[in-house]
């Protein structure tokens, strides 16, 4: 075949190849000096798309190709000139070379190549250059994902080419009108600004939070950049805040929530926008209603764990409806945002709002059923219902797949009180996504599975720790803060847990706990507070701490060395038998060795 030829027939190969959606313009009879073609794609309605939905595509054929590396680049050769007239294009341009005895088609951009573009500019105009393409840069018939490809490189392409004409446009600066500057940098900062969106955006999305916190304080302390745009920025370290704290200080994550909200409300000031007020006041009052709720939920849990008539008890109590009451008075202002933003018609911004807030106020539900009057808990039950479904029809109205699935589970929930509870919300969805039903039984099924509730005992020691990790924090003791005054008793309390490391030197030791105080009762932590035995069952020796008992069982290293239940008692013992290495202290264990060893465990008193 001469050069004529396999042209022809690249080119029939190429599109024949190309996806029905593409439109190919052949512009070989054009005086367009060497470019073959221009591609642009059309919507479902065989509509061009336009100007970014365009290319050029350089095609060239071969019957044979040359492969290098292992077969894993094809090998070019273009000519310098060529190749210098292709960077000239506005338009992206895609070299295409198809290897004619197999058909395939191989691609490559030129437009963004700064290695050729480098090779181009040193190199003499009637050199020229080689070209390498990756063999993966192929495209094939009914491939979507190939086509695909090819577009995502000529959308690089043309951000590439936007830059540069920003890059070319500022040398311009100098001798433009500063009417005309004004308005340039008006529109790169916002093209700008956007990309740092985008970006961070990007790192949220990649779960790089640390990235997301130093990017987005870098924008929002920044005085060049407008405050809308900080305020953005501030709304992706708040997101990232809320999934990833930088700590687990309970104390600095309120103090860090109150400082973005802070932080929205004044740069909602400052540009005077009443939607971003709407935001900022949502994300206040929803930091404010969860930090009381979490307080109220331990307070109310831990009321029943005291005498019913002791005076610890009625203090608890009367200390908790007073949180109540504050919790009230948050979910009123929260309640009244909800209507004011149903009126203003922002239900983007409700919806949001809501699905944040939603299983906060049903987990208030059911703290309010015991302690508000009937006619509050009517009004709640029946805002509550309303404000959900139109939430939903909202949801599936915008398509928002998250939060429909996100709001639906949290109805679900409400299943076991009320069957009919998701029927509302079912209708909703189904009228508009038929083929949801399948899925919506499953997340039915799965809310259902979790309320058949582990038994305590059978939760690990871990996930029973952090529960009462997780308690303490929210009645005000956080062993974390080292400013907590409760810090050393609570970090001591959390050591003595789980005793495996100190039982298992020997079948016959046990610790037996004996909690004391008002933090052990609040919380029902068996190793808070109080004086705890280490005991051998068989030779009936015991010492007691108020301390770690890791130091009680073994001083060595200590100031009192030699004191220790292990010194005085256990390294002269011809009796020791270690357990399995496979045995652990849990919960459920140690209760039924209480009740095995009851009668001589209340021997030892003091």
């Amino acid at each position: 075949m001469n050069a004529g030829e396999i042209g022809t027939e690249a080119g029939r190969i190429f599109e024949y190849n190309l996806p029905s959606h593409w439109i190919f313009r052949s512009q070989e009879d054009q005086n367009d000096f060497g470019i073959d073609g221009e591609i642009e794609l059309k919507d479902g309605s065989g509509k061009a798309l336009g100007k970014e939905s365009v290319f050029k595509v350089q095609i060239k054929g071969e019957e044979n190709s040359t492969f290098i590396h292992d077969n894993s680049l094809l090998s070019f050769t273009l000519k310098t000139e060529r190749l210098r007239y292709y960077f000239e294009f506005k338009v992206p341009v895609i070299l295409v070379v198809v290897e004619i005895t197999s058909e395939k088609i191989f691609w490559l951009p030129i437009t963004n190549d700064e290695t050729l573009r480098e090779k181009a500019s040193k190199s003499n105009q009637n050199e020229t250059v080689q070209v390498h393409i990756p063999i993966e840069n192929t495209l094939i018939r009914k491939d979507i994902a190939s086509a695909n490809k090819i577009l995502d490189a000529a959308i690089d392409c043309w951000d590439y080419l936007n830059i540069k004409g920003l890059k070319d446009s500022v040398v311009r600066y100098p001798i433009i009108s500063p009417s005309s500057l004004d308005k340039k940098i008006e529109d790169i900062g916002e093209a700008l600004y956007k990309a740092h969106h985008q970006q961070l955006d990007n790192l949220l999305a990649e779960r790089k939070y640390d990235a997301v916190f130093e990017r987005s304080t870098e924008i929002s302390h920044s005085p060049i950049v407008p405050a809308k745009d900080r305020f953005i920025a501030v709304l992706y370290y708040w997101q990232a805040f809320q999934i990833a704290p930088y700590t687990n200080i309970k104390r600095e994550v309120y103090r860090e929530n109150f400082y973005i909200c802070h932080h929205l409300i004044l740069l909602a000031r400052e540009q005077k926008s009443r939607i971003h007020r709407l935001i900022a006041l949502s994300k206040s009052r929803r930091a404010k209603f969860k930090a009381q709720l979490e307080q109220l939920h331990a307070t109310h849990h831990s009321v029943n764990h005291f005498e019913e008539k002791s005076l610890e008890r009625y203090i608890f109590n009367d200390q908790t409806q007073i949180i109540y009451r504050d919790c009230c008075m948050s979910l009123q202002k929260i309640i009244e945002l909800c209507n004011r933003m149903t009126r203003d018609e922002q239900y983007h911004i409700l919806s949001d709002f809501f699905v944040d807030i939603y299983a906060s106020i049903l987990i208030f539900k059911g703290i309010h059923e015991a302690r508000g009057s009937k006619e509050s808990i009517d009004f709640l039950d029946d805002w509550y219902e309303r404000m959900s479904l139109l939430v939903m029809t909202y949801c599936v109205i915008s398509k928002d797949i998250e939060k429909i699935e996100k709001l639906y589970l949290l109805t679900a929930t409400l299943l076991k009180q009320n069957p009919k509870a998701t029927e509302p919300h079912r209708e909703m969805i189904l009228s508009t996504f038929p083929d949801f039903e399948e899925a919506l039984i499953e997340i039915e099924n799965h809310v259902i599975s979790l309320d058949n509730q582990k038994d305590f005992y059978d939760l690990t020691t871990e996930e029973q720790k952090e529960y009462f990790l997780s308690m303490a924090k929210n009645l005000g003791m956080d062993p974390d803060d080292p400013q907590e005054e409760h810090h050393e008793f609570l970090k001591i309390g959390f050591a003595n847990y789980d005793p495996t490391n100190i039982m298992k030197n020997c079948e016959h030791l046990f610790v037996h706990y004996r909690p004391g105080g008002i933090f052990a009762q609040s919380l029902r932590m068996h190793s808070l507070g109080g004086m705890h035995l280490l005991i051998c069952l068989k030779h009936r020796h015991a010492q007691g701490t108020g301390n770690l008992l890791s130091q009680l069982y073994d001083s060595t290293g200590s100031y009192d060395f030699g004191n220790s239940f292990k010194q005085s008692n256990c390294d002269k013992c011809t009796d020791c038998k270690p357990r399995e290495d496979s045995w652990s202290w849990s919960l459920k264990w140690y209760s039924k060795e209480v009740e095995r060893h009851k009668d001589l465990l209340k021997k030892y008193r003091f």
